[in-house]
């Protein structure tokens, strides 16, 4: 028996379960990947929705815009090397 990572519901997972394999969790709806089989041990995989996607890129160009990075600083580094 396994549980889910993310909401801890108790999980069937198949008897012939092996490395890699996916399982999706019918409570909460993540899907899991299966790394390791003894003891079984299950990781949440991480996909991300297009809404999410798009919120988080523009989160990260205004953190990177915030340190005054821009790509001509990036080309002078690397003539200096």
């Amino acid at each position: 028996m396994a549980r889910c990572p993310e909401c801890h519901t108790k999980l069937r997972v198949p008897a012939d379960v092996e490395l890699s394999d996916r399982i999706s969790c019918e409570s909460c709806g993540v899907e899991l990947e299966v790394v390791h089989l003894v003891p079984l041990e299950l990781e949440v995989i991480l996909t991300l929705d297009d809404e999410h996607d798009d919120s988080m890129l523009d989160e990260l160009e205004e953190d990177i815009d915030d340190l005054g990075w821009d790509d001509e600083d990036e080309a002078d580094d690397e003539d200096e090397w």
